[in-house]
């Protein structure tokens, strides 16, 4: 199934210093290069093999210190403003031939360094360099990986040792289910993120050389070091803690922060009843007798029902989709009005005693499951109506705008269909026939019900033996007596004073 689209948030909160850069001075004035980045449908040409380019978010300015000059010390942590540690972006998957869907790869790099002879103009014009430079210099070595240039590092676990089921010949699917495992991508990052440092370790140095005074360059600050965090979109569905750990040039930072995503498209299918037609069916008399009353007849009574279900999809946060397709079950339903076939149940199964007289005349079958207004376009709704009782799914597949087409021709696979889509779903039980009993029936088990009640709460002991009360004379019938009672007290403690069974029926009766 589709990935969904997320809005993605990563968020750096705490500066912890375990060790100073400058052992035995006052302490450090460090502060932080903060981008966030992304690849997903917008950045990636879905070629074999793919090409990537990838988008960079840069924030507001550097700010000069975390916590003001001279001020950080080993032991002391510092909190790191919101402006400073949180970019946030939206992911969108993207559909790459023969390897399915991509769910958007995330991620922020973070640069710390020690203030020490720079102005911050100078360090800006560092900054900026850096993020004009980033999204190049990664794209190219993204790419190189996809092409098998990093294949190394993506065959090895986080801790450097080579992980098992490498093939002789990896290919594209390889790569992209090496990024899934953890201990892959930490080793990727790792090599991708040295990488990119080398690279543009030159253009940071020109671009503070050109405006710093020979003063500054004398004493140019100090980079403590360089790490990114990386998660593909659908690892982001909760919020995930991660570190940062710094540890050149004697220091030893640890920057801590959460990643998370919410869907930008959450929807819900609503359904209503908008009309129930109800038609006596049949009536049958039944001698029965109720608790340890005399016996008496009742009526057994069973109606049909034709109800109308209108169903429609909630965008509960989003803007509302431009394209959707209704199934019910495993079949795709056209524009307008029609019917498909269905599989209708037997009564008995579902029917408690006595209405279970009435259930033998009602057999499973195939049977029409009326359909209307099954649109393809935004605010579309489906209506049914049914004639006859069963257990079917509703599902409605749906894209936005800039979505791929996943509505291809009719003869494109069901499960091809509901994979390009995003996809929500409901489960019904369509009721034809509605059993019940006279109202009479309903009023001599609540009397039965207040007589046991007050046996309960007096704790009277219960002894159906022939000295006591007998529920039912003859005997020979009471166990069977026993079994409706008890049966018909329990339908009456959760439904209240009137009993109604609703199931599956087709054909009562020799009736339609």
């Amino acid at each position: 199934m589709r990935p969904p689209e997320l809005d993605v948030t990563f968020r750096l909160y705490e500066l912890d210093c375990q060790a100073t850069e400058d052992a035995g001075s006052d302490g450090d004035e460090p502060y932080l290069w903060v981008l966030g980045f992304k690849v997903d449908a917008e950045t990636l040409d879905p070629g074999l093999p793919p090409t990537v380019r990838v988008q960079v978010f840069r924030g507001v300015p550097a700010s000069p210190w975390i916590a003001g000059a001279g001020s950080v010390h080993t032991g002391e942590k510092r909190a790191i403003p919101a402006a400073l540690g949180t970019r946030s972006f939206r992911l969108k998957p993207a559909l790459i031939p023969l390897a399915g869907w991509f769910p958007g790869l995330a991620g922020v790099i973070c640069l710390l360094w020690d203030q020490d002879g720079m102005t911050v103009a100078s360090s800006e014009a560092g900054h900026k360099a850096f993020d004009a430079k980033l999204g190049g210099a990664l794209a190219g070595e993204l790419n190189t990986m996809l092409a098998g240039g990093y294949d190394d590092a993506l065959s090895r676990d986080a801790d450097g040792n080579v992980a098992p089921g490498r093939p002789d010949s990896p290919d594209l699917t390889w790569r992209l289910a090496r990024l899934r495992d953890a201990g892959g991508r930490r080793s990727v990052v790792r090599a991708l993120t040295a990488a990119v440092k080398d690279q543009l370790s030159g253009s940071i140095k020109d671009a503070v050389t050109d405006v710093a005074s020979w003063t500054e360059l004398i004493d140019i600050d100090d980079l403590l070091g360089v790490e990114a965090e990386v998660y593909l979109g659908d690892e982001l569905g909760g919020v995930r803690d991660f570190q940062l750990r710094f540890t050149d040039d004697e220091s030893d930072y640890t920057v801590r922060g959460q990643a998370g995503g919410r869907r930008v498209h959450a929807a819900r299918i609503l359904s209503s009843v908008t009309n129930v037609e109800r038609r006596l069916e049949q009536v049958h008399l039944l001698w029965l007798k109720v608790c340890w009353f005399a016996a008496r007849e009742y009526l057994a009574r069973a109606f049909r029902l034709r109800t109308t279900t209108r169903f429609v999809l909630d965008i509960t946060t989003g803007e509302q989709p431009v394209a959707v397709r209704w199934f019910l079950g495993d079949t795709v339903l056209a524009p307008g009005q029609g019917s498909v076939m269905v599989n209708f149940e037997p009564l008995a199964p579902y029917v408690p005693p006595p209405q279970d007289a009435l259930a033998g005349a009602v057999r499973g079958r195939p049977g029409r499951h009326h359909v209307h207004g099954a649109g393809h376009g935004a605010g579309a709704a489906l209506r049914q109506r049914h004639t006859a009782s069963t257990s079917v799914r509703s599902v409605r597949c749906f894209a936005f705008a800039g979505d791929p087409d996943i509505f291809p021709p009719p003869a494109t696979p069901l499960p091809q269909l509901l994979d390009m889509g995003y996809l929500q779903q409901a489960t019904m039980s369509v009721t034809g026939v509605q059993l019940s009993m006279e109202h009479r029936y309903y009023e001599d088990v609540a009397a039965c019900k207040k007589v046991i009640h007050e046996v309960d709460r007096k704790h009277i002991a219960v002894d159906f033996g022939r000295l006591h009360i007998e529920p039912g004379d003859p005997a020979p019938d009471r166990e069977q007596v026993l079994a409706r009672v008890n049966a018909d007290v329990r339908v009456l403690v959760a439904a209240g004073l009137e009993i109604v069974a609703e199931t599956a029926v087709t054909r009562l009766g020799g009736h339609r």
